[in-house]
């Protein structure tokens, strides 16, 4: 009776043996599905970022093409008397408009969410929202800035900067942190107006943790809002009266 209490003894232990040996098995087996499948998906996404980004540089390149010829066609017209006064109009109107490069002293401003934001415990102003970024704008305009753009993109009178999930979009253009304000303006009194903000000082303090760094420059470049979109869709309410 003892030898056959020890054999089923040991045939229940090598029972339970096999048993975990097959699921743990069957755990890595699953473990390694999983992550195969989700690095597929993330050399898809390379893939797909990798195409997206060639493409922009094209169109970019392009674009900057295109910049030349009508800078080269505008100054072979500028030659022409008869063309001179509405050549130097179009582009004092240009300028005004923001449809060309320009070039002064002012500031560079960069925001960034707070370092290791925790949404379960961080106050929801630690992250950069499209009403901060429209907030840090109207306090530059109000102290005389002359042009600004976000993340190179030029701001225009018919601004367009909204949150879409993490990320904002400006002009239909995807931005993500660092959010760069470039303005052109006096210099000192662009800086401090944001300084001396109450509100911004408040987002910059440790426990909201908006981080926020302020250069002045002796020259900023802005480029045109031509080169960010077609501008022509967001005027095409305008009528001549």
């Amino acid at each position: 009776m003892k030898v056959k209490y020890w054999y089923k003894l040991i045939a229940v232990a090598a029972a339970a043996i096999v048993g975990v040996g097959v699921a743990s098995a069957v755990k890595q087996w699953t473990v390694l599905s999983v992550e195969s499948g989700v690095s597929a998906e993330l050399l898809r996404a390379r893939d797909q970022l990798a195409a997206e980004e060639a493409n922009y540089k094209s169109l970019r390149a392009q674009n900057d093409q295109l910049e030349s010829r009508k800078k080269l066609l505008l100054q072979s017209l500028s030659e022409q008397s008869m063309m001179a006064d509405a050549i130097a109009e179009h582009e004092k109107f240009a300028m005004i408009a923001g449809l060309t490069n320009v070039k002064g002293q002012g500031v560079i401003i960069t925001l960034e969410d707070k370092e290791d934001y925790d949404p379960l415990v961080d106050s929801i102003e630690s992250v950069i929202h499209d009403s901060t970024i429209n907030y840090v704008i109207n306090v530059l305009w109000a102290a005389g800035a002359r042009a600004i753009s976000l993340n190179e993109v030029r701001l225009t009178a018919v601004s367009e900067i909204n949150c879409v999930g993490p990320t904002i979009l400006t002009y239909g253009v995807r931005q993500m942190p660092p959010y760069v304000i470039s303005a052109i303006g006096p210099t000192g009194e662009l800086s401090a107006a944001v300084r001396s903000d109450s509100y911004l000082a408040r987002l910059t303090k440790p426990e909201v943790g908006i981080r926020m760094s302020i250069g002045e420059e002796d020259s900023v470049t802005l480029p045109s809002f031509s080169k960010a979109r077609d501008y022509l869709r967001y005027i095409n309410l305008l009528e001549t009266p």
